[in-house]
């Protein structure tokens, strides 16, 4: 299945923006996006020293809560979606979507044990400062693993 990708269209309030795909791209209710920026620097293999793409920073989640044939509306914050991790019929918070992302190893996840990796600091680039989310801002389905 083809990953379903946009853009961030409109910003209606603090809780709620409009993203630019809708039924016709395959979003239903309930759906869960990241919205993110691509970073300039390229990721390169240190093996090869191949180009292994641009490393994304994620600004945020956001769960759809309504959808039209062009677009959706998407709201932020704690809405019980179905948890299709164990088959239950419980429920999964975002954060937890946001936990199963992290764990996909997306890059710019946000970290959520706390714990430091045993890292050379020498070589640490640094994560940047993101700006709030914008219109025009890129934004990407999350597969929440089963």
């Amino acid at each position: 299945m083809e990953k379903i990708e946009g853009k961030v269209a409109k910003i209606l309030d603090e809780y709620s923006i409009v993203i630019n795909v809708g039924r016709d791209n395959g979003v239903v209710d309930g759906m869960v996006f990241v919205v993110f920026v691509q970073s300039d620097d390229e990721v390169k293999d240190p093996d090869s020293g191949e180009t292994l793409g641009k490393l994304e920073h994620v600004k945020d989640y956001i769960l759809v809560s309504h959808v039209q044939d062009k677009f959706s509306t998407c709201v932020a914050g704690e809405k019980e979606m179905p948890c299709t991790e164990h088959g239950s019929h419980g429920a999964q918070t975002l954060s937890g979507a946001m936990m199963a992302e992290s764990m996909t190893g997306r890059a710019g996840s946000g970290r959520t044990s706390g714990e430091k990796l045993n890292v050379n600091t020498s070589q640490i680039a640094g994560v940047p400062q993101l700006s709030p989310i914008s219109v025009g801002d890129k934004v990407r389905a999350v597969e929440i693993s089963e």
